[in-house]
């Protein structure tokens, strides 16, 4: 049974962030700031500190708010590297670090019926291989950037994502550790939403500490009886 401070009966989706959420950050910061930066230092002859102050001054220039910032194939074309990300991920495969308590937190929403589902901004590819020891317990993988072009998760991600699985936003449950992206917007459309603060920080802000009652620090918090 999902806990929830209104405790309703019609919750049929439980919706999940990827990084921050499930697996850390680890991976995917090795493959931008090491991994790239090292190819191309390889490629130019610069030492790595050189390669890595270029490859981040090109980054900043694009910024977050582009769909290019989220493409790795565009970011392997732009520095000339001729390597496929798939050989930059396997490099980087032993930094795939899935949180302490996720598993057994997807079994027993599993086992409980619900439907699980990823809602993420990085790209499929980012997703897929950073899943894959958990994998079976998603029906649908949804990326923002990848599948509908959008940079963020907003209102309207959502809004189309309960429009693919046919529910109303009332029958879901979203979690994530960014507090607008996560937590804001999808309750902007009816979605029952809780930010995770996996730094066990929560309340550090008025805004965070009014909303107290949806800040956890661990998916395990999700359940009204751990063991249900």
């Amino acid at each position: 049974m999902i806990r929830a401070p209104q405790a309703r009966e019609d919750i049929k989706v439980v919706s999940f962030d990827v990084d921050g959420t499930l697996v850390s950050q680890g991976f995917a910061d090795c493959v931008w700031l090491q991994g790239i930066p090292e190819a191309y230092a390889e490629k130019e002859g610069l030492s790595f500190e050189q390669a890595y102050e270029y490859v981040k001054s090109e980054y900043n220039k694009v910024g977050e708010h582009r769909i290019e910032w989220y493409n790795i194939d565009y970011w392997l074309r732009k520095f000339g590297l001729d390597i496929p990300y798939e050989t930059l991920f396997e490099k980087y495969e032993g930094e795939i670090k899935v949180y302490e308590e996720v598993e057994s937190v997807l079994t027993v929403l599993k086992e409980e019926g619900y439907e699980l589902i990823l809602s993420s901004n990085a790209a499929t590819e980012f997703i897929e291989f950073q899943i894959k020891p958990i994998k079976k317990f998603f029906l649908h993988v949804f990326s923002a950037t990848s599948d509908f072009g959008e940079v963020k998760k907003t209102n309207g991600f959502f809004a189309r994502v309960c429009g693919i699985l046919d529910v109303k936003p009332q029958a879901v449950v979203h979690t994530g550790d960014h507090w607008v992206f996560d937590f804001i917007n999808p309750r902007k459309i009816g979605i029952t939403a809780y930010y995770l603060d996996r730094t066990r920080k929560r309340s550090v802000t008025a805004e965070v500490r009014k909303e107290d009652a949806f800040v956890i620090s661990d998916l395990s918090e999700l359940l009204d009886d751990p063991v249900c």
